[in-house]
């Protein structure tokens, strides 16, 4: 017999461990010194404690390893472990490729702009939202820009404070033609029922922002000069991260333009609705 350092040794393991597995009662000494405390160990044992090494590799955890170490678990149960065991292991590769990708695409972009702030872009899913929107057809970014500033205007004035959330502009990416094809309105705290008239035959009606399960996302400081540089970063990243556009654009204003900070410097967060490329 060998004392628990020895075999321990033989196993290529801490003595700690197979202490651990002795309170667990999956490999118990096969002797115990009454007067010393010491635990031995044979070495006909050492398949048990291979096997437990070998399920532990693969993923198990101790607790599913122990019916099997005592054939209390079917070849059909441990197949079934191992099935899902696979799916996890393949999640998880797909997550550490994604990182790879965002890390790349990182790097990439600082060697661009040689600089490390800047563009920082999140996924994450965005839950449907009740909002009262106008659709309009805007012939440039200066029509955009009154249209923008008169729902804003209006829509402040005219939706009660406890309704009223952010102001949103959805520009649609799918129309052919000159013409910007938006809706511009307000996210709402709850929904409602009820249109708002605004400037002239303008209406606010009631919409909803549709539930996003991945959005790419990045916020930036208002519609300033080089507000079109933060639209290129998240195009870069979307390919260089094998994904696709899946819907109309959304640009939520997270502070008023209204007042301060104002149409220049409110933070924006532009939204992207994606999926995995073909």
């Amino acid at each position: 017999m060998f004392r628990i350092g020895e075999f321990a040794q033989i196993a290529q393991i801490s003595s700690r461990q197979l202490r651990f597995y002795d309170q667990l009662g999956l490999l118990q000494p096969a002797h115990i010194d009454q007067q010393t405390g010491y635990r031995y160990y044979t070495i006909r044992q050492l398949p048990r404690l291979n096997s437990i090494l070998a399920l532990k590799e693969l993923g198990l955890s101790l607790e599913q390893i122990g019916p099997l170490l005592d054939k209390e678990a079917s070849a059909a149960q441990l197949r079934s472990m191992l099935t899902l065991k696979r799916a996890q292991v393949e999640r998880s590769l797909q997550e550490e490729e994604a990182r790879l990708r965002h890390i790349e695409s990182r790097i990439a972009q600082i060697d661009r702009e040689g600089k490390a702030e800047g563009f920082d872009i999140l996924t994450k899913s965005v839950p449907a939202t009740p909002m009262l929107s106008v659709n309009c057809a805007c012939d440039g970014m200066d029509d955009v820009v009154r249209m923008v500033r008169t729902v804003a205007e209006e829509g402040t004035r005219r939706i009660k404070p406890a309704l009223r959330d952010k102001l949103v502009v959805i520009a649609r990416n799918d129309v052919d033609g000159d013409r910007l094809d938006l809706d511009i309105g307000f996210s709402l705290t709850r929904s409602t029922n009820e249109s708002v008239r605004i400037a002239g035959d303008l209406v606010l009606r009631p919409a909803e922002l549709a539930a996003v399960e991945t959005m790419a996302t990045i916020v930036r400081p208002g519609t300033n000069a080089e507000s079109h540089t933060s639209f290129s970063a998240l195009g870069r990243w979307i390919e260089a991260n094998h994904y696709e556009i899946a819907g109309p654009c959304r640009e939520i204003f997270l502070e008023p333009i209204i007042g301060a900070p104002g149409f220049e410097g409110a933070l924006v967060e532009i939204q992207f609705p994606i999926r995995k490329a073909a």
